[in-house]
């Protein structure tokens, strides 16, 4: 039997991937901060607590997806607390134990000279997992089949569209790269097969034609019936105010950070390693 742990495996991304893993016949131990006491699949885990080796050689793991990631954390020394250092007690563990294949989930967000938390962040992570010899994914916005709902920026994005008034934030035409949830898999599930190699630097998991905000929005209105009116607006105090309320602990549906993510992105994504790999992602289209 093939197995794997998958942390965040409650989460949009997460979620997605632990089915399919467990739909192609892997052995998959979600760790997760919520357990169920008949749960035996499931490991109790928070980020930044420590992570003992023994719980991946008990369960005899070969390959791990490391996933989560608390967006909760709004500041950065939380940030470097609980997702940076966290990240690197969970890498350190599983090589330790002597866990084979490693893929770490990043961000396109990720690169240098990013100026967003979340990519810095990431790129912090990256570097732990180049030290595990782990594999670096740099996906993009995670779609899947069907109604464009769900969790994830995505979810998020599709429920935005049907209201009556939608902002642009910065005008909307800022670019966004799309993944489809199976072609991300498939990469996940190739390299921990082992039937890849471990590139020496990030794959960029993303189809390589870019959506500006505005067409993604519209074409996610269209595919729900809706007729939105989109207004554009200045970025700058759209993050002014998510920033406040996330000061004031208000709860807002988007991240200030985000926003510095949106209007701060790779001018160059690299998505030839993708491709070189064997892993051709389709079109959002």
């Amino acid at each position: 039997m093939k197995r794997i742990a998958i942390t965040g495996a409650q989460g949009f991304v997460g979620s997605l991937l632990a089915r399919r893993f467990v739909e192609a016949g892997w052995v998959v131990t979600r760790f997760s901060h919520s357990v169920a006491a008949s749960d035996s699949d499931t490991v109790r885990f928070r980020l930044g607590d420590e992570v003992q080796p023994e719980i991946f050689r008990s369960r005899n793991i070969t390959a791990l997806v490391h996933c989560a990631y608390d967006f909760k954390r709004v500041t950065r020394p939380q940030i470097q607390r609980v997702n940076v250092e966290g990240s690197r007690k969970v890498l350190a563990s599983a090589a330790a134990a002597g866990v084979e294949r490693i893929a770490v989930m990043s961000t396109i967000s990720a690169f240098e000279g990013c100026r967003s938390d979340y990519g810095r962040a990431k790129l912090e992570i990256e570097a732990a997992a180049r030290t595990a010899g782990a594999l670096v994914v740099r996906a993009g916005l995670v779609w899947a089949d069907g109604p464009p709902s769900g969790g994830g920026m995505f979810g998020s994005l599709a429920r935005s569209v049907k209201g009556g008034l939608v902002p642009l934030v910065g005008g909307g035409g800022h670019s966004q790269y799309l993944i489809h949830v199976q072609d991300l898999w498939e990469l996940l599930r190739r390299f921990c097969d082992g039937e890849l190699p471990t590139p020496s630097g990030p794959v960029v998991a993303a189809a390589s034609r870019p959506w500006p905000m505005r067409e993604l929005l519209a074409e996610l209105a269209r595919r729900q019936g809706a007729h939105p009116r989109f207004v554009p607006v200045p970025w700058q105090p759209v993050w002014a105010g998510l920033r406040l309320a996330e000061l004031l602990h208000v709860p807002v549906p988007y991240r200030s950070d985000s926003v510095i993510s949106l209007v701060n992105q790779d001018p160059k994504p690299d998505f030839e390693t993708l491709r070189a790999l064997g892993i051709i992602a389709r079109d959002f289209a």
